[in-house]
C-alpha cells in the first residue's frame, strides 16, 4: 500500500498535476462566489418576467384592488340628505346667497349612485371660490363638473354662478 504524504504531494503530481489542482480550485471558486449568485438572480427575474408575461392577471387584481379602494373612499354612514345640508352649510359659511337647486338622480348598474346638483348662487367671486373650495373639502365624494360666472354690469361686486356638482354615493 502506497502511503500518500502533503509533502510530498507537489513533487509526485508534479508540474502538471498542481495545474490541474489549481485549475480545480479555481473552478469550485468560481462556482461559489459567480455562478450560484447569477443562477438565484435568474430565478428571480424569470419570476418577474412571469408577472410580466401574464399583464392580464396582474392588471385584473390591480384594478381590483382600485376599485376597493374607490368605494372604501366614497362609502360614507351619511344619508344624501345630510350632505346636502353640509353643502348648504358650507354656503352660508362662505357668505353666498343660495337658491333653489334642482336634483338629479341618476341611475347606474353599478355600486355607485350619483346626485347630479344645479345650484345657482350669488356673491363675490372670492366668496364663491370659498364656498366651493369649502364643499369639496367637507364633502369628498362631491365633485364639480361646471361652473359658469356672469354680471349683470362690468362695475357690480356680486357674481351669479351656476355650478353643477356630483354627489358620488356608494349603494347600501
Amino acid at each position: 500500500m502506497t502511503r500518500i504524504s502533503i509533502r510530498t504531494l507537489p513533487q509526485d503530481l508534479g508540474g502538471v498535476g498542481l495545474a490541474a489542482l489549481a485549475l480545480l480550485g479555481g473552478a469550485l471558486v468560481f462556482l461559489l462566489l459567480v455562478l450560484k449568485p447569477l443562477e438565484a438572480r435568474n430565478e428571480s427575474l424569470k419570476g418577474q418576467l412571469a408577472t410580466r408575461a401574464n399583464p392580464v392577471a396582474s392588471s385584473a387584481v390591480q384594478t381590483a384592488e382600485k376599485l376597493a379602494a374607490l368605494y372604501q373612499f366614497l362609502q360614507t354612514r351619511e344619508q344624501p340628505a345630510e350632505l346636502l345640508a353640509k353643502l348648504y352649510s358650507a354656503g352660508a359659511a362662505a357668505g353666498v346667497e343660495l337658491r333653489a337647486a334642482d336634483y338629479r338622480l341618476q341611475k347606474a348598474e353599478g355600486r355607485i349612485e350619483r346626485y347630479e346638483i344645479t345650484l345657482p348662487v350669488t356673491g363675490t367671486y372670492s366668496q364663491i371660490r370659498s364656498f366651493i373650495g369649502g364643499a369639496l373639502k367637507e364633502i369628498p365624494a362631491l365633485s364639480l363638473d361646471q361652473v359658469s360666472f356672469r354680471r349683470q354690469r362690468a362695475d357690480d361686486t356680486q357674481v351669479e354662478a351656476e355650478m353643477r356638482v356630483t354627489l358620488h354615493l356608494v349603494k347600501p
